[in-house]
């Protein structure tokens, strides 16, 4: 059944949106917010945040439950969480090869 709402998207017709704050600011915040989840960048904070990336990107694909914002805030965490990490082994992004 479907919702009657006066508001409904016709193709073709561009969503209208505002918003209150700067883009920068806005992820800034979401960055502060999500940092004490995440624990410290030893225990593996880069794998975490490529996995929470990914869920990002299934849902922008979806259409359902995607924010632009977190998705900004989780690429600036994992590029930072990259720059702390030390050097790796320049395999360690290919699949099925190990440094031996």
């Amino acid at each position: 059944m479907r919702c009657p709402s006066p508001a409904r998207h016709r193709p073709g017709h561009r969503i209208r949106a505002t918003r209150s704050e700067e883009r920068d600011d806005i992820i800034n915040g979401r960055v502060a917010a999500l940092r004490p989840f995440l624990g410290r960048p030893q225990e593996g904070q880069g794998a975490i945040l490529r996995r929470l990336l990914r869920a990002e990107r299934r849902a922008a694909g979806s259409g359902m439950g995607y924010d632009a914002a977190r998705h900004g805030a989780l690429r600036r965490l994992l590029a930072e969480a990259e720059a702390a990490a030390p050097l790796a082994s320049p395999l360690r992004n290919e699949k099925g090869r190990h440094p031996g």
